[in-house]
C-alpha cells in the first residue's frame, strides 16, 4: 500500500476511535526522518492505548506492521513508526505541553477527510 493510502487509513482509524484533533504534516519536505508525522490527541491513557491497538490491529491486516512503539505502557505520549510515517498519540496536557505542531510549523498540513 503507499505512503499516502496508509496515512489515510490511520486518520480514518484513528477518527473511528474518537481520537481529537488530528494533524497530519508532510515533515519529509523539511526532514529526512519520515515523510509524515500524524498528531492525535486521546482523552486519557486508556484512550491513547485503544487507538494505538486500533490503529496497529487494522494495519496488521494489510500486512503494514510497526518497526516500533515507545510510551504504550504509561499511554501519555505513544509513538508508533512506520518507517515513513510517524503516528503520535498523546493526552491533551502532553500535547500542549510539547507543541510538536509548533516544533514542525514550516511542515505542510494536509488535510483528510473522516466520513
Amino acid at each position: 500500500m503507499e505512503t499516502e493510502k496508509v496515512v489515510e487509513k490511520i486518520v480514518e482509524k484513528a477518527s473511528e476511535k474518537k481520537g481529537e484533533n488530528i494533524v497530519v504534516l508532510e515533515i519529509g519536505k523539511i526532514s529526512p526522518i519520515a515523510d509524515y508525522m500524524i498528531i492525535i490527541s486521546g482523552s486519557v491513557p486508556l484512550h491513547t492505548k485503544a487507538i494505538c491497538d486500533f490503529i496497529t490491529e487494522e494495519l496488521k491486516k494489510e500486512g503494514i506492521y510497526p518497526s516500533h512503539i515507545e510510551g504504550y505502557n504509561e499511554g501519555r505520549w505513544i509513538a508508533i513508526d512506520y518507517g515513513d510515517i510517524m503516528v503520535n498519540i498523546f493526552i491533551p496536557e502532553l500535547r500542549d505541553y510539547y507543541q510538536l505542531e509548533w516544533l514542525w510549523s514550516d511542515a505542510p498540513k494536509k488535510e483528510y477527510k473522516v466520513s
